[in-house]
């Protein structure tokens, strides 16, 4: 992570190397260019400030100085060319890379074994500071070409009071719905999230429910530092958005999504001694139109917009000392979606999928950690396929189950950090069929990561 900021402070009494002979300032103002790339001033002029003070020009602590204000000067400049805002206070860029290698085997008939190596995720990031409590913060995936994060915030000081830090986003980001969901891509323990969760969150394709994640809207979020667990006392939050999960971010709506959808979420932190705390949340989202499921005459499987959708999420994270227990427990109910299997295929009824991943974890020493988890998933009549719970499993000549377990086990090796770690593990799934054999999918899957 870079960070670059302006110096508003009033400029400093000149150095006593200010005042030497005009043949010094004369010497520097023609060095400097040498010493620095496209005329950026004295990005490094160790070398020459070196020299001069070790012939007595001169002193150390001249040198030391003047090397400060002109590496000030430098990052001002540059500073000015990056950021166009004239009252923008500082700029920070970040990044992530994810590389990761999946093998996966099932026993879907006509489907081949998978071994590959690719880019899980490439971000670049950037967050602006600027004054009156506002910032602004984009974030691009360019292994998926999509926004991770696009929003302006407001963040007034307004008491001491924790239940008093507000944050007000407007933009696109997550909504705060499922402890998995809202859990950083760097930050989890066991590479991919559950099944549970991929359900629900992830984009409607005629089963998932696309009923979390990326939305854009308003967003207010109280007390964040009890949110993520980093201090005791409650947090709360609620938004105001789009309906549907985000597509394109210039999407300008249609007669299904042109409404809002309301989120809220409410929860606390509480911590049980010096090395043990627990965080327990809940959330929901009531979204117009993203019920109703059917297929069009082109055969698209769409959602209608007299039919709505309410999703629901309870979860807990225990933490002592080096133990983690992390548990969630999902709800829904779609209105009117069409019946994929069973005696009732076909016919329209209300369907209330649910779902629960449980996840313990260990470090047994301070860079290696074991992580354990199982999930599982009843479509209650909307259907699932082992993709849609099993990333990397088939999904083209796969068949729509009822239900769907999956499990995961693996090793994390924390090298420096969370900012840069490799992560192992085996995982897989079974899709329990309506008629029919099961299908199932297993296999390694490991991955690198850095954060800068």
């Amino acid at each position: 992570m870079i960070t670059m900021k302006k110096n508003t402070a009033s400029q400093p009494a000149r150095s006593r190397a200010a005042t030497r002979p005009a043949a010094l300032a004369a010497l520097l103002a023609f060095a400097a260019p040498l010493f620095a790339p496209d005329g950026a001033r004295a990005s490094d002029s160790g070398p020459l400030l070196d020299t001069l003070a070790r012939k007595g020009v001169i002193t150390a602590q001249e040198a030391e100085d003047l090397r400060a204000e002109l590496s000030a000067e430098n990052n001002a400049s540059l500073f000015a060319q990056i950021a166009k805002g004239k009252v923008t206070q500082s700029l920070t860029f970040s990044g992530r890379l994810q590389v990761q290698y999946n093998g996966f085997s099932d026993n879907v008939d006509g489907n081949s074994p998978t071994s590959h190596v690719f880019l899980r995720r490439v971000y670049f990031g950037v967050d602006a500071s600027l004054p009156k409590d506002f910032s602004a913060s984009l974030n691009y995936d360019f292994a998926a070409s999509s926004f991770d994060k696009l929003f302006i915030s407001w963040n007034p000081k307004l008491g001491a009071n924790p239940l008093s830090h507000l944050s007000l986003d407007v933009g696109l980001r997550k909504v705060n719905l499922g402890l998995e969901e809202t859990t950083s891509s760097g930050s989890l323990e066991s590479i991919e999230r559950s099944a549970a969760t991929r359900y629900f969150a992830e984009d409607f394709n005629g089963r998932r429910l696309g009923g979390a994640s990326y939305r854009i809207g308003v967003f207010l979020d109280g007390n964040k530092s009890a949110a993520s667990g980093k201090s005791a006392g409650f947090f709360y939050g609620a938004a105001i958005t789009n309906p549907e999960r985000v597509g394109t971010v210039t999407s300008i709506g249609d007669a299904v999504t042109n409404t809002v959808a309301l989120w809220g979420n409410l929860g606390f932190t509480q911590m049980l001694g010096k090395e043990a705390k627990f965080t327990g949340g809940m959330g929901a989202g009531i979204i117009p139109g993203q019920g109703g499921v059917y297929k069009d005459a082109a055969g698209a499987t769409k959602t209608s917009e007299n039919d709505d959708l309410v999703v629901e999420s309870i979860y807990g994270t225990l933490t002592a000392g080096k133990f983690t227990l992390k548990a969630e427990v999902l709800v829904s109910m779609s209105e009117n979606d069409t019946i994929a299997y069973g005696a009732n295929k076909g016919k329209k009824q209300d369907t209330n999928a649910w779902g629960f991943w449980i996840q313990p974890s260990f470090r047994v020493i301070d860079e290696l950690e074991v992580v354990a988890r199982y999930s599982y998933l009843d479509s209650d009549g909307r259907g699932i396929k082992l993709s849609d719970g099993v990333r990397n499993a088939p999904s083209a000549k796969s068949a729509t189950a009822k239900a769907l377990h999956e499990w995961y086990c693996g090793l994390n090796y924390y090298i420096i950090g969370n900012d840069v770690k490799l992560q192992l593990g085996y995982a897989g799934g079974k899709a329990v069929a309506a008629t029919g054999k099961d299908e199932t999918a297993h296999g390694f899957r490991s991955q690198f990561q850095v954060n800068f």
